[in-house]
């Protein structure tokens, strides 16, 4: 079976599978990506963690400017946030976070790291969808803007 994706406007997208279509948000194509990939790896009798998809796409935070990674966090739960942290162990998306949430809740952030145990898979999953969820949702209304060096604006 074929599947092809197509950007129609900003937030929408056409995925084609086989003789059907249907238009799709941004973040219902990152999770199709992430199913697709999951599917490929077991056809290939290889295994595929879809707890490590969703942190990969959460970690699309840290090319947030700190303007729109400021904007992200007022609006994350630090639990999630927390979890996020705990499973990516990537020490620039840390400091990103310390860096702009705040002196409060950095400090309390960090007591939380070095005390936290990594939770459930399940229970990850769900806080990492939770984040990776609301960086769509903003990104779709707006609100903040994941640049590259590729990015142009016209």
């Amino acid at each position: 079976m074929k599947v092809g994706i197509k950007k129609l406007q900003e937030n929408e997208w056409l995925v084609h599978i086989g003789c059907g279509a249907v238009k799709m948000d941004q973040f219902s194509v990152a999770l199709l990506n992430i199913t697709l990939e999951h599917m490929l790896a077991l056809d290939e009798g290889c295994e595929h963690s879809t707890l490590d998809s969703y942190v990969k796409l959460g970690l699309r935070m840290k090319v947030l400017t700190p303007i729109h990674m400021q904007k992200l966090l007022r609006v994350l739960d630090t639990k999630d946030l927390l979890i996020m942290m705990l499973l990516a162990q990537d020490k620039e998306l840390n400091a990103t976070v310390m860096a702009n949430i705040g002196g409060i809740l950095s400090k309390q952030i960090a007591r939380d790291l070095a005390a936290a145990i990594i939770p459930a898979e399940e229970v990850a999953k769900e806080a990492i969808r939770r984040i990776v969820e609301k960086t769509f949702e903003l990104e779709a209304l707006g609100q903040i803007e994941f640049t590259s060096e590729k990015t142009r604006y016209i």
